[in-house]
């Protein structure tokens, strides 16, 4: 089910997106090459680098795969250390560890979705908005005109992956694997887009 949301003008500089942190999962540091040395420390150094970008009334588009665990202490938790407001797409491992549960759902106030059709809204760009169709896995087809976020492939500098997704200049992997283990703003794709089109429309 894709749901609606949009963002005004007030807050496109506390707008972010990331996913794919894989909290309490050990073999992903193996399987993606994370320099972290267990999951422990990697839950903590993923949230203080998400803490040193993302405000307190920050705003953050998380793609899933948020928790390799249904343990709701340990999600709520999470939840309580991260800045900022949390929209969270359904991934893979969100289904395995049911974080569709109504219980889950309930500690992010319910905004918990399996698409999420994102329309921002900036002064600077001709039409004054952007879309964005954001899914927790690559897609082929999109909304037109739409720039598509995702995550699930782990593409990145260090990740040995071997799920490759053929470059698209309108799609992006929003995975901490892929931008440094932080969120990116909605200003750095704003830039990194603009780069590939010669401009953000």
């Amino acid at each position: 089910m894709m749901t609606k949301i949009k963002i005004n003008e007030d807050n496109i500089n506390k707008l972010f997106f990331t996913s794919d942190q894989h909290y309490y999962h050990k073999n992903i540091i193996s399987y993606c090459n994370r320099p972290f040395q267990d999951e422990f420390y990697m839950n903590d150094n993923l949230i203080d680098n998400w803490n040193s970008i993302v405000p307190k009334d920050g705003i953050v588009i998380d793609g899933g795969d948020f928790a390799f665990t249904g343990n709701i202490k340990h999600i709520k938790e999470l939840n309580d250390k991260l800045n900022g407001t949390i929209y969270r797409c359904l991934g893979n491992h969100c289904y395995q560890n049911k974080h569709d549960r109504q219980i889950i759902k309930n500690i992010f106030d319910n905004r918990v979705y399996d698409v999420i059709d994102l329309t921002v809204f900036d002064d600077e760009l001709d039409g004054g908005h952007v879309n964005f169709f954001i899914s927790h896995y690559p897609h082929l087809f999109w909304k037109r005109g739409a720039f598509h976020l995702h995550g699930h492939v782990h593409s990145g500098p260090r990740s040995t992956s071997n799920e490759l997704v053929p470059y698209h200049d309108r799609r992006y992997d929003i995975g901490v694997d892929n931008n440094d283990y932080k969120p990116v703003s909605y200003t750095d794709l704003k830039i990194l887009f603009t780069k590939r089109l010669g401009g953000f429309k």
